[in-house]
């Protein structure tokens, strides 16, 4: 397999979105074929957090709203997170013009401490002690619950609206729907709950997304007021 380039300086080159969703596959299973950087990405090690938990989700989206367009660029934006980066993670272009033509934020509210433990676990054993809660105990589901919503109500503090850009700004909260299970009704009702909560909330963004990661890959639109 031709080795591919994994840096976050190769996730910020604007590509269409179905070249992005390409290159989002092929270096996935790049990754996955090679032990070093399998257990690299499991311990969420730079820049494989980035793709894991921007540069992904965020082709997912572009692929989601613009399809097979190939009239937009999608990348991550330049610079290092958290030093001097221009308020938002991601940009689609306007390829005919080079202008920017929409902004999008995305969040991961994860436990990041227990996910390294997890891939520690998985490189030096193959199996982990985490184990999924049974159908009368949702403390697991409830502490995400919780979390996704604590970090929710930070995220309407920031206005990530920008009135000069066509398709406005997105923000993208992603949901890990790993230890949910959709048969049976308690979790049912958290992921409803979850979806009620975040309606309610003022968040300063055209649009605002939940989008679901893990067993199953959707994306629903958040109706706020």
């Amino acid at each position: 397999m031709t080795k591919i380039k994994i840096t976050r300086e190769d996730f910020t080159i604007p590509r269409t979105p179905s070249d992005l969703a390409a290159y989002v596959r092929e270096t996935y299973n790049y990754i996955y074929q090679d032990r070093n950087l399998k257990y690299d990405a499991r311990l969420r090690k730079a820049p494989f957090k980035t793709f894991l938990e921007e540069l992904m989700p965020f082709s997912r989206y572009c692929i989601w709203k613009y399809g097979a367009r190939d009239d937009v660029l999608c990348a991550l934006v330049q610079g290092t997170p958290g030093q001097g980066t221009p308020g938002h993670d991601a940009i689609v272009i306007d390829r005919e013009t080079g202008s920017e033509h929409e902004f999008v934020e995305i969040t991961f509210p994860i436990d990041g401490q227990e996910l390294h433990e997890e891939g520690r676990q998985l490189n030096e054993r193959g199996i982990t002690n985490f184990k999924g809660s049974g159908v009368n105990d949702i403390s697991r589901q409830q502490s995400a619950i919780d979390r996704t919503l604590r970090i929710a109500k930070k995220k309407i503090l920031r206005n990530y609206r920008d009135y000069r850009l066509p398709g406005g700004s997105s923000l993208i909260i992603l949901f890990d729907h790993l230890e949910f299970w959709d048969s049976i009704p308690k979790h049912a009702e958290l992921l409803r709950s979850l979806q009620r909560e975040l309606s309610l909330l003022n968040f300063q963004a055209d649009d605002v997304f939940l989008m679901f990661t893990g067993d199953i890959k959707v994306i629903v639109p958040v109706a706020f007021k």
